[in-house]
């Protein structure tokens, strides 16, 4: 007689285990998910501030063509050995390359 109720009684509190566990586990999925959106809002924040940051008169007041065209011959020579022109045209044709393709397969949808 005693046996159905003390099966009942561990069936009872096995139950509120499994809720208390549940409930922990929700409550911990929140904090988490609450730190990842006030991490998100930190940065968005510094993404805003860097963007809002001008440019310095430095670096606005030069071209990439003059900055090439002034430097030396050494350098020139060791940029033309390691094919660097070469390596920036390829890279450039992969990035545009890769957006086309994204374009017609998303049907330009982004």
């Amino acid at each position: 007689m005693f046996d159905a109720v003390i099966n009942a009684l561990s069936s009872v509190l096995a139950w509120f285990g499994k809720v208390f566990v549940a409930v922990f586990q929700a409550m911990w999925d929140i904090t988490i998910d609450l730190t990842i959106a006030a991490f998100d809002l930190f940065l968005s924040a510094v993404a805003s501030l860097i963007a809002a940051a001008p440019a310095p008169q430095f670096l606005t007041q030069y071209s990439l063509q003059s900055l090439i065209g002034q430097m030396g011959s050494d350098i020139l020579y060791f940029v033309s050995v390691f094919n660097i022109p070469q390596g920036l045209a390829m890279l450039g044709g992969a990035v545009a390359f890769r957006l086309f393709v994204r374009k017609l397969f998303t049907l330009g949808q982004w």
